[in-house]
């Protein structure tokens, strides 16, 4: 491309061949058209390439190499950008074909923020969407067509989703890109070097869709997450206070122990006493997105490990009874008992 695009769309993929194809096309539908399209395939051993390379668009910009990881495969993408604006997106995901219109509008009517933000709602890994189930929920906007994010928000809600993140390209190369220290959490880490000096803003607009997989009987557990995210947390507050973080002063960061456990391995210490309330958010999702294939997978190992748990049952029969009714459940059993 030799025109230089107001927006550089940059979307790292490993192994993604099932979703693929669908989080490409919703990127090249977007009614916002002057953008240039960085799809790196980062060492896939599946069907990726393939699927990449049956697109014909002058816009996409294909990269084809060895494994790298995320952070080093964004840091490659924002090197090759043109775009006065980067746009994250990732690769099991989708955009509404207007996202990208309204985020560059958004953009150029307030140039004093940095980087801005939308809410995202989920979607099961069949593509039903539970459109009730949204971050940040309806709240945190105070019916309000957008919120400006400082240091404090940030830490009390994480209201920045990074595959939907719209950002000036200058302010982000002098932050010097993604921190590949931070092994998971580096979008957070940066995210919170925005914020040292300058404004973000998200969107009161839901447009994009997050797939989440199926985790019926299978869910790993991982301390490096929460451990770099609390690291990025502490280096800001350090930054606030003396002006440098110990990245910035060249110093190493210590790596945290990994455990990683099965669920489907974890032996209860009676059979049908492990509730499983690791589930109960992905089954309330599938109620509302009306994915009754899944749903239907996800109870029977509820019901499996925790059946003669009392709050299995209620874990099971909430959602069907529907909010109202349980809220005016409650209003009774609180009236009946103040009487009393």
């Amino acid at each position: 491309m030799n025109h230089k695009p107001t927006v550089s769309v940059i979307m790292p993929v490993y192994n993604g061949e099932e979703y693929l194809r669908e989080a490409i096309d919703s990127v090249l539908n977007q009614t916002y058209k002057d953008f240039e399209f960085i799809l790196i395939n980062d060492g896939s051993t599946d069907g990726t390439q393939k699927i990449i390379e049956s697109y014909n668009d002058p816009r996409l910009i294909p990269v084809n190499q060895k494994n790298q990881g995320v952070a080093r495969s964004l840091n490659n993408a924002l090197k090759m950008a043109k775009g006065k604006y980067i746009r994250r997106h990732d690769a099991d995901d989708i955009s509404l074909r207007t996202e990208l219109e309204e985020q560059v509008q958004f953009m150029e009517d307030n140039p004093e923020f940095a980087l801005l933000s939308n809410q995202i709602a989920y979607m099961t890994d069949r593509g039903k969407k539970a459109h009730k189930y949204r971050n940040p929920q309806n709240p945190f906007f105070k019916n309000k067509p957008y919120r400006v994010v400082d240091y404090q928000t940030y830490k009390k809600y994480r209201p920045v989703i990074h595959a939907t993140v719209l950002m000036k390209t200058d302010v982000v190369n002098q932050l010097g890109g993604y921190r590949t220290e931070f092994l998971t959490s580096e979008d957070v880490d940066l995210w919170l070097r925005f914020l040292d000096n300058h404004k973000i803003a998200v969107l009161n607009s839901c447009k994009y869709f997050v797939r989440l997989h199926s985790t019926s009987a299978t869910k790993a557990h991982s301390s490096s997450v929460d451990f770099y995210r609390n690291l990025a947390i502490e280096y800001a507050e350090e930054r606030r206070r003396s002006g440098s973080d110990p990245l910035m002063r060249g110093e190493s960061i210590s790596k945290p122990i990994e455990t990683e456990q099965l669920v489907e391995d974890i032996k209860p210490t009676s059979k049908g006493k492990n509730y499983r309330d690791d589930l109960d958010f992905y089954y309330n999702l599938l109620w509302n997105a009306g994915d009754f294939k899944n749903l239907r997978e996800v109870t029977k190992v509820i019901i499996s490990d925790g059946w003669k748990d009392s709050r299995t049952w209620k874990m099971l029969i909430f959602p069907v009874l529907g909010s109202k009714l349980i809220n005016a459940g409650v209003k009774i059993k609180s009236t009946l008992r103040d009487k009393h």
